[in-house]
C-alpha cells in the first residue's frame, strides 16, 4: 500500500486511538512485534489512558527482550478481524504488571487501521511438509501441500496441471491444516480457482503443478487467533532464516 493511501486510514485522535488498543486487550488480538534486530509475537495487556501508556507482555527469550530495550523504535502489526492495524513507539520500558515483567511504552500520536480484508500472506517452506487434507465435493479424500497462509485462506499446490473437479464456491467442510509443531487447524475452505505454475527442480527439470486457492468463509475468533499465531511464527522463522543468509 502507498504511503499516500495508507494516510487515509491514519487515527489521530487520542481517543480513538486508546479504543483501537483497548480492543486489542479485550480480543487478546496477537500483535506482531519488530525492530531492526528482531522481532517478537506479543499482547496488548492493559492500557493506562491517565499516563498515556500501554502494556504489552515480553517476548519468549532475555534474548529477544534485550534487543527490544535497546531498539530506538518498535512496530507494531495486528489482524483484528480482518482489518489491519499498524502502529510505532518509541523506547520501551520494563516494569511490573500483575506481579509479572511486561514492557510499557507512550500511546502513539498516529495508528494506522486499515479498514480491507487485506491479510499479510506467507509462504510455506517445503520442509517440514506441509499438508491440509479432507474430502472434495465428490467426497474423494485429498492431501495437498500448502504453499502460502494468511488468515484470509491459504494456497494448496498439486502436481500435474489438471486441478481437481471443484467448482469455484465449492465448501469444503472440516478441513485438516497440519503445519508440523505449529499445529494442526480444522477450517471449512472455499474454493477460488486454480492457477498454473512451473518450476526448475534441483535437477534443473521443469515441473508443472497448480496453485488451489481457497478462502476461509467462517472462522471463529479462536481459530483465527491460534492461525495468526502460527502465521507470525513462520513469518518470525523466514525472518530468521534470511538473517542467516545475509551474515553467511
Amino acid at each position: 500500500m502507498s504511503e499516500v493511501s495508507k494516510e487515509s486510514f491514519a487515527k489521530r485522535n487520542t481517543l480513538t486511538i486508546l479504543s483501537v488498543l483497548r480492543d486489542l486487550k479485550k480480543n487478546q488480538t496477537l500483535v506482531m512485534v519488530s525492530h531492526s534486530r528482531g522481532q517478537f509475537i506479543s499482547k496488548i495487556l492493559d492500557v493506562d489512558a491517565d499516563n498515556h501508556q500501554f502494556l504489552f507482555d515480553l517476548g519468549s527469550s532475555d534474548y529477544e527482550n534485550g534487543l527490544a530495550m535497546e531498539a530506538d523504535t518498535l512496530n507494531f502489526v495486528a489482524e483484528p478481524a480482518g482489518a489491519k492495524v499498524e502502529f510505532s513507539c518509541s523506547k520501551v520500558r520494563q516494569v511490573t504488571y500483575e506481579g509479572l515483567p511486561t514492557f510499557t511504552c507512550d500511546v502513539p500520536p498516529v495508528l494506522y487501521s486499515i479498514q480491507r480484508r487485506e491479510y499479510f500472506r506467507v509462504n510455506v517452506p517445503w520442509l517440514p511438509d506441509y499438508r491440509c487434507s479432507g474430502k472434495l465435493p465428490d467426497t474423494t479424500d485429498f492431501a495437498y501441500r500448502v504453499r502460502d497462509i494468511s488468515l484470509g485462506g491459504l494456497g494448496l499446490e498439486i502436481d500435474g496441471m489438471t486441478p481437481p473437479e471443484i467448482s469455484s464456491g465449492a465448501l469444503l467442510k472440516d478441513s485438516l491444516i497440519e503445519l508440523a509443531e505449529l499445529g494442526k487447524f480444522k477450517v471449512d475452505l472455499q474454493y477460488i480457482g486454480a492457477m498454473p505454475r512451473k518450476s526448475v527442480s534441483n535437477k534443473g527439470e521443469t515441473v508443472s503443478t497448480q496453485r488451489l486457492s481457497f478462502k476461509f468463509p467462517n472462522l471463529s475468533p479462536a481459530q483465527e487467533r491460534d492461525l495468526q499465531r502460527a502465521i507470525f511464527e513462520l513469518e518470525k522463522q523466514q525472518h530468521m532464516k534470511a538473517k542467516r543468509f545475509q551474515y553467511d
